[in-house]
């Protein structure tokens, strides 16, 4: 029993020391300079490491990646998005992950990733994040940008840039599934050529038009984990996810973010059931809202083959598909297993003209 406790411990202090090693390929290169850039300046697209990309998003020339700081007693690694989804720290178990903490990460921390070649890779630079109440490393970024706004402005001065970099930081007001789809809505937008001035002013307007769900597998888990941050703005998800008698016959919660607040307006007897009560109402979203504008992402902490497999999902693909509307379906971050418990579900809808459930 000591001899594996010491592997597990000398396992994770490896882990430790080697996340915190500077990955060359990761980063940020300065790009050549693109004269149609004075009439079209080029917009990027900044998600935090909490957000539920896919592996082609993660590799999009417009996309990057704001790293989030994961706390152990003793331990801080930065967690980059996708990398360490592939790792062995995407195994790790619920009790280890549910002595976790999430944190903004450290000025120091993202000046070797993120500066200076982003301040002239990006003429407008949209960070579109989770909810504040989480988590706000956008203000490490502003200070970081600040910081250096003299060089910045000489940097692009000396590349025949404009010297501001425009930046625009803003609370995507959900979490996990809901920050993917927005970033991947804004850069199909840049993809087709929309000017990103008016890309930025969609951006502004995404959280009035985004609806989200969440199933957490350990509502238990959950609650302990939201608490901890002590923000009265969750209290409508701790107390739904918080032990009690009355909770004891139907002990999943179905949770919602929208523009006015989170909620909990229903509770299910298995997680299955709360999972396919979630894909109806977004079946009856897109009945009632249509093809315009609509786009759909479900986050799964779990084997996606088989979530593909499941009678709810295919009904709810099949709507999908008639109403011509996109389905996208990801892996969870590990920011998302800590935060909703290892095995949970998320699902969002951002719709124009949306009006959720």
């Amino acid at each position: 029993m000591a001899t594996t406790s010491y592997e597990s411990n000398k396992n994770e202090y490896l882990l430790g020391f080697a996340s915190t090693q500077q990955n060359r390929p990761e980063q940020e290169q300065a790009l050549p300079i693109n004269p149609l850039r004075h009439g079209n300046p080029y917009g990027v697209v900044m998600v935090d490491a909490a957000a539920d990309i896919s592996s082609t998003m993660a590799q999009h020339p417009r996309l990057r990646v704001l790293p989030l700081a994961i706390q152990w007693p003793g331990r801080t690694f930065m967690d980059k998005g996708l990398r360490e989804k592939r790792g062995e720290l995407r195994h790790l178990g619920r009790e280890r992950l549910r002595t976790a903490q999430i944190a903004a990460p450290s000025v120091e921390g993202l000046e070797y990733r993120l500066y200076p070649n982003i301040a002239v890779n990006a003429d407008w630079l949209i960070y579109i994040g989770s909810m504040r109440v989480l988590s706000d490393p956008a203000a490490a970024l502003q200070t970081l940008l600040l910081q250096h706004l003299e060089e910045i402005h000489e940097l692009r001065r000396s590349r025949g840039l404009p010297p501001e970099l425009q930046v625009l930081c803003l609370d995507g007001g959900s979490m996990l599934s809901g920050p993917a789809l927005q970033a991947r809505i804004l850069l199909k937008k840049l993809d087709a050529g929309e000017p990103v001035n008016l890309v930025a002013q969609t951006a502004a307007q995404m959280s009035s038009m985004t609806h989200q769900w969440v199933v957490p597998r350990f509502p238990r888990d959950m609650a302990t984990t939201l608490s901890t941050l002590g923000n009265p703005v969750l209290n409508p998800w701790v107390q739904a996810c918080s032990s009690g008698v009355h909770k004891l016959w139907k002990p999943y919660p179905v949770l919602s973010s929208q523009p006015d607040g989170l909620h909990c307006r229903s509770r299910a007897r298995r997680w299955r059931h709360a999972v396919a009560e979630v894909f109806e109402h977004a079946e009856h979203s897109l009945q009632q809202g249509g093809i315009q504008g609509t786009s759909l992402q479900i986050s799964f902490d779990g084997s996606v083959r088989e979530l593909q497999e499941w009678p709810e999902f295919m009904r709810l693909r099949q709507q999908a598909d008639r109403m011509q509307v996109r389905l996208h379906v990801t892996h969870m971050s590990l920011a998302g297993r800590i935060w909703a418990s290892p095995g949970s579900l998320s699902l969002a809808l951002v719709q124009a003209n949306a009006n959720p459930a």
